[in-house]
């Protein structure tokens, strides 16, 4: 199955960072965004992936407990 663009978050689009934070019930603010900018370059390290799905990186974000506000 091929992974489609929709599918694939772009961690330098503030809206697709400010609609992950809407569904993860958080404040739409740049620091929020710059922690989801942050846990997005360490789950790429760890995995060894040069790009995520917003499936993956939920679940890093739910399993990591990053500090959002």
């Amino acid at each position: 199955m091929t992974t489609t663009d929709r599918e694939l978050i772009n961690f330098s689009e503030d809206h697709e960072l400010n609609s992950l934070l809407r569904k993860l019930g958080k404040k739409q603010s740049q620091a929020n965004r710059a922690v989801l900018q942050e846990e997005g370059k360490k789950l790429k390290a760890s995995s060894g992936k040069r790009v995520l799905t917003h499936a993956e990186f939920e679940a890093h974000l739910t399993s990591s407990g990053a500090s959002l506000e």
